[in-house]
């Protein structure tokens, strides 16, 4: 997976993976956040409950950073009252393979081209998923 997200909210949200060793990583908002690897190719930003199932076999520190990350997150959403408290994230793929991007439930879903681009929002997560791979 090859992005380049960009968090359109006022507060900063999550980004994780369990792939491979796992990372977490907080996108602040405005500013571009560079991902490229090619072993991840599942990742979520926000809160999606059944990544954070997975997690709970990682390691304690990371466990412990995604949840401080998650809850800083809800805490901050529930300070900016003018401003929905989901994600709203811009999505660039500079990957060779499209992405399946899932707006918080198997239901409502968008495919983002290869070199493609898409602002996503979501009540509490987007998962991001690789395709081809």
């Amino acid at each position: 997976m090859n992005v380049t997200l960009i968090n359109l909210g006022s507060v900063a949200v999550p980004f994780s993976s369990s792939q491979d060793k796992g990372f977490v990583a907080s996108l602040e908002p405005s500013e571009p956040f560079i991902f490229n690897s090619e072993i991840i190719t599942v990742a979520n930003v926000g809160d999606n409950p059944s990544a954070t199932e997975e997690f709970t076999t990682g390691l304690k520190h990371f466990l412990e950073k995604l949840t401080e990350l998650i809850t800083f997150w809800k805490d901050s959403a529930k300070a900016t009252p003018l401003e929905t408290s989901g994600i709203v994230v811009n999505i660039e793929n500079h990957g060779p393979n499209g992405l399946r991007v899932l707006l918080g439930s198997n239901i409502n879903e968008v495919t983002i081209p290869a070199l493609g681009n898409y602002a996503a929002s979501a009540a509490e997560y987007v998962e991001i998923r690789e395709l081809g791979v």
